[in-house]
């Protein structure tokens, strides 16, 4: 028995909708979904469904209703890892806000007022 695994959707207000997380490598779909108008695909070929612009699927079978899929491709960008920065990295990084900003000094000079002066 395969294991199939659902395909989770995130819609953004105002933008598309997006496949969150991993695509599933097999999943299954109701075929009432090729007919929802609110949902986010299309099918080049009549074995071929691409949701949201983002993954393509292969119809594998059919059973009682549901469409089950393979997937072919995964077209979003990989994500990114911000790897932590070495010491080296780090330090240049300071130096450079240093030479940008300053040496830690009073940025502003302070003027005392004098007695009876109103600061008018």
């Amino acid at each position: 028995m395969t294991d199939h695994t659902d395909i989770v959707f995130k819609r953004h207000q105002g933008q598309a909708i997006t496949i969150e997380g991993e695509a599933p490598a097999r999943t299954r779909i109701s075929l009432h979904v090729l007919v929802d108008r609110y949902a986010y695909l299309h099918m080049p070929d009549p074995q071929t469904i691409v949701f949201a612009d983002q993954v393509v699927y292969r119809i594998t079978g059919y059973d009682e209703g549901t469409l089950t899929l393979e997937l072919v491709e995964d077209w979003r960008p990989a994500p990114t890892v911000q790897l932590p920065l070495t010491d080296e990295q780090a330090e240049e990084i300071k130096a450079e806000w240093k030479e940008q900003h300053g040496n830690g000094g009073v940025v502003h000079p302070v003027t005392a007022l004098g007695e009876g002066d109103s600061g008018t």
